[in-house]
């Protein structure tokens, strides 16, 4: 006979929670890179059908995704909230964030004309543009509240995970996981510049808002299969959510507090933390100027750098998944860690080498890079559940993606700069300076793997083993 935990815990129920969840995220990610391959129609002239955004205004932008959730700690009190309101109520309120930031950042550009113009109060030593349109400043706070719902989606999202597969496959749901949000990121790059083209630069927006409104409803559904899950096994309520793990009842406990200090005191879980942003820094604001590198450098069209630029994550989508698969059989997580990073070091040499300029390289470099894309995520996020406790895990992914925000936020700001600098009087871009700019992030993080793996060796934290449980 079945039991109530083994109805709750079948493989089909688990699985088809990770397709509605790992589609929410996926939504998010869309959104997240709808407007990276537009950045050359940005800045084109008002009169070119463009924005005339400056390198500066873009940056900004590329980089106020993070401003709320490191400004604001809007990760921490994320991490809390899940960590103490659950899975259900915190998962709802991040993807309600994400579909309300993306249609201001939609609003922005639709309504708002580009010439007219704010004064900012701070420039962060700079960083940001004194005197910028106010169209860049509305959709950047548009981007920037979808960057706290999309984060705070992404720890809620990986507790889910954890949730419905510790003992189980979990490195591959992970990595699956990833897989669907690297698709996101792919159709974003690839299609975006079609739709622009076809009904005008704000489309791809609009359509990117209205998949994030999809991604909200499929939370929804995936509430009520999770309220049935702790139904089946019989969870304690209290005075909080019947989603509670048993373990977090300890938040009653003195024994819970000094789990925090613990934590702090982790090397392997800093190395982590630094591990991410480092690797994420090289990586993900690359892409916001990918386009950009490969016509300027490479003589490509717009639509056709999509298409190059998208093989990047495209390759993940079978990778991520098999790469999780090898950690959860075999082991050897630090291991792909370390040569995940040394391959994106190697990939941002050759790019920003002037005298290589042929498109060919640039294509191989980009599936390359979709490897390390796959090899550093597929390792990186099931190693933060043998680090730290379950009941503490929320808040272990809110220090990690807060840290992780702080490169992204400043990485596009410090390259946007970087690029005005190096930007021609005919608008042609030297990108030597901020392609060594991403290698020596690469290289740094590269380090850090190396390190981690050392530790790991030394103080048996389990990254080198398998996750799945032999009975």
């Amino acid at each position: 006979m079945t039991s109530i935990h083994d109805a709750a815990d079948s493989p089909t129920r688990r699985w088809t929670v990770l397709f509605i969840v790992a589609v929410a995220m996926m939504m998010g990610y869309v959104f997240w890179d709808v407007v990276s391959p537009l950045s050359t129609t940005l800045k084109a002239p008002l009169g070119e059908g463009g924005m005339a955004w400056t390198a500066r205004e873009y940056g900004f932008y590329a980089g106020s995704y993070s401003i709320f959730n490191i400004f604001l700690l809007m990760l921490f009190l994320g991490g809390v909230i899940l960590d103490k309101c659950g899975i259900r109520f915190t998962g709802l309120l991040a993807t309600g964030m994400m579909l309300a930031g993306a249609f201001v950042n939609w609003w922005a550009l639709v309504r708002i004309v580009p010439t007219t113009y704010v004064n900012m109060p701070f420039t962060l030593f700079g960083l940001i543009p004194e005197h910028m349109k106010t169209q860049v400043l509305v959709s950047a706070i548009g981007f920037g509240m979808f960057g706290v719902g999309c984060d705070i989606t992404g720890i809620t999202v990986s507790k889910v995970v954890t949730k419905w597969f510790t003992g189980h496959e979990l490195a591959s749901a992970m990595g699956i996981q990833v897989a669907m949000a690297r698709l996101g990121t792919a159709s974003a790059i690839s299609l975006s510049p079609v739709i622009a083209q076809s009904f005008g630069l704000s489309a791809p927006l609009l359509v990117g808002s209205l998949l994030l409104l999809i991604g909200f409803l499929m939370f929804v559904v995936y509430t009520f299969m999770d309220r049935m899950k702790d139904e089946k096994e019989g969870t304690t309520q209290g005075n909080r959510h019947a989603e509670q793990d048993t373990v977090e009842t300890q938040h009653k406990s003195p024994l819970l507090r000094s789990y925090i200090p613990l934590l702090l005191k982790n090397p392997g879980f800093w190395l982590i933390a630094l591990l991410c942003v480092l690797f994420y820094t090289s990586l993900r604001p690359f892409l916001k100027f990918a386009t950009d590198v490969l016509i300027n450098k490479y003589g490509v069209d717009p639509v056709t750098a999509g298409w190059i630029v998208s093989l990047l994550p495209y390759g993940t989508i079978v990778l991520t998944p098999f790469f999780g698969s090898v950690y959860d059989r075999i082991g050897r997580g630090a291991t792909l860690m370390l040569i995940g990073c040394a391959l994106v070091f190697g990939c941002h040499v050759v790019l920003a080498l002037p005298v290589v300029n042929a498109t060919w390289v640039a294509t191989v470099v980009m599936v390359l890079l979709g490897v390390a894309f796959s090899l550093v995520p597929s390792a990186m996020w099931p190693s933060v559940p043998k680090l730290v406790p379950m009941s503490l895990l929320g808040t272990s992914y809110s220090i990690i993606y807060y840290v992780q925000n702080i490169g992204l936020m400043l990485a596009p700001m410090f390259i946007g700069n970087i690029i005005d600098q190096h930007t021609f009087a005919d608008g042609h871009v030297d990108f030597t300076m901020p392609m060594s700019v991403f290698a020596l992030l690469a290289l740094a993080a590269t380090l850090t793997a190396a390190l981690l793996l050392f530790m790991d060796k030394r103080h048996h934290y389990g990254l080198e083993q398998a996750n799945i449980k032999t009975k």
